[in-house]
């Protein structure tokens, strides 16, 4: 093991036992970021496989410059922050007076997202013809499952898991629309895990998790540490025994990883995490032209209709230079590509400043509108080290259908 992975895996430990402190916040934004970035950098940095490379100092100065500054903008912040009274974890969750919310215009608005959620899923059927899972070419029928425009009613997926999880919340009544609610979950999970897309389903859980979080008492650090560490020994299990000892071993030699075949079960969650930054580094070394904007502003292209317009026209390549089946870069490669070293250095700046502004509002003045868009954003910073759904034309319609539903539901004052 190198010195540069052993500081990043001491910085990871050292930030994983501050979580320990009495009224340490679990999903403190700076802390996770330092958590998930020193883990990734260090584990990079070990070199594992012969398809990485030792990175130079150009390599480097790009790599570490975007987390340094994320960190810099949150440190502003918190600085800013820190004489301010805020509520503490307990009390956010012994007191919802200030998280009310129109339970009846909630529960309409979530049908809504449903049937929207209807009409776009078998619409792109009657197009397409078949859901992935039941095709005899499921990536290709995967990657054709979209229809522009009804398209996004696919990702109401998100809005339904987190509008039924408060409705239970803060609904002690009403068992018929909590079953009507439940149904509508559930059927659009299962719908939604027919395409074989996983994203979507991650990020409503990730969602759910935070406002359970800091709204019930059903989350603490023992126990979240606890499932996360079944689930990985599951993940690993169900991967060694869905694939076969053969499979594994293939993926091992195309890997070309350095460490004994005994190991291989390792290879592919190892390759999750390291090729990303590995693919970044490898694009700031051959990468000639920039795209001033089209990656980081993807939502505006994608809703104009022009995104893949500008995509031929140019010959723009969303892969570059690969040199494995592993194709994430990380969410820094789309500032890199479209502002070189200039966008890898102010929009983290801007990004850290304005995730912890959020959140330290949300602390100061909690509102259900508020955590709803933290979680969002800390989603996308909690796996920057993979991608970046920033830009993303269904991440931005998510987040506006959910300013529009909560000012919709947003209870009426009674007047004396």
């Amino acid at each position: 093991m190198n010195l540069i992975s052993i500081i990043s895996f001491a910085i990871t430990i050292v930030s994983v036992i501050t979580l320990f402190f009495k009224r340490s916040d679990l999903l403190s934004p700076i802390r996770i970021f330092i958590i998930i970035w020193s883990f990734v950098i260090g584990l990079t940095n070990l070199k594992l496989s012969y398809l990485q490379h030792e990175w130079n100092t150009l390599e480097w100065i790009n790599i570490l410059i975007g987390p340094i500054s994320f960190v810099v903008g949150g440190v502003i912040i918190y600085v800013i922050n820190i004489n301010e009274k805020i509520w503490s974890i307990n009390s956010l969750r012994g007191n919802r007076e200030f998280l009310k919310i129109d339970n009846d215009k909630l529960f309409i608005a979530t049908a809504i997202l449903f049937i929207l959620f209807l009409v776009g899923y078998f619409s792109i059927l009657a197009k397409v013809g078949t859901v992935p899972l039941l095709s005899s070419q499921p990536g290709k029928v995967r990657a054709n499952f979209q229809l522009f425009g009804l398209g996004l009613f696919l990702h109401n997926v998100l809005l339904i898991g987190l509008f039924t999880t408060i409705y239970f919340i803060f609904e002690k009544k009403n068992k018929i629309k909590k079953n009507w609610l439940a149904f509508f979950s559930f059927s659009s999970f299962l719908l939604y895990g027919l395409t074989l897309q996983r994203y979507q389903l991650f990020l409503t859980l990730f969602v759910v998790f935070v406002l359970l979080y800091y709204t019930t008492y059903k989350i603490k650090f023992r126990t979240t540490f606890f499932i996360s560490f079944v689930i990985i020994i599951l993940f690993l299990s169900v991967s060694s025994f869905r694939a076969g000892q053969i499979v594994i071993f293939v993926i091992y030699k195309f890997a070309k990883m350095k460490y004994d075949p005994k190991y291989a079960i390792f290879t592919e969650p190892y390759m999750y995490f390291a090729m990303n930054l590995e693919n970044f580094g490898r694009s700031i070394l051959k990468l000639e032209n920039f795209t001033y904007g089209y990656y980081t502003f993807d939502f505006i292209t994608a809703i104009s209709g022009i995104k893949h317009w500008i995509e031929k026209y140019f010959a723009l390549n969303e892969t570059p230079f690969l040199n494995s089946d592993f194709n994430t870069y990380s969410a820094l490669f789309n500032y890199y590509r479209d502002f070189s070293t200039l966008g890898v250095t102010i929009i983290p700046l801007i990004g850290g400043a304005a995730l912890n502004g959020l959140y330290y509002s949300f602390r100061k003045n909690p509102s259900l509108l508020k955590l709803s868009l933290f979680a969002m954003f800390l989603f996308g910073v909690t796996f920057s080290f993979f991608n970046s759904p920033f830009g993303f034309l269904w991440y931005v319609y998510n987040l506006l259908l959910i300013i529009i539903v909560f000012i919709y539901s947003k209870p009426q004052k009674i007047s004396n």
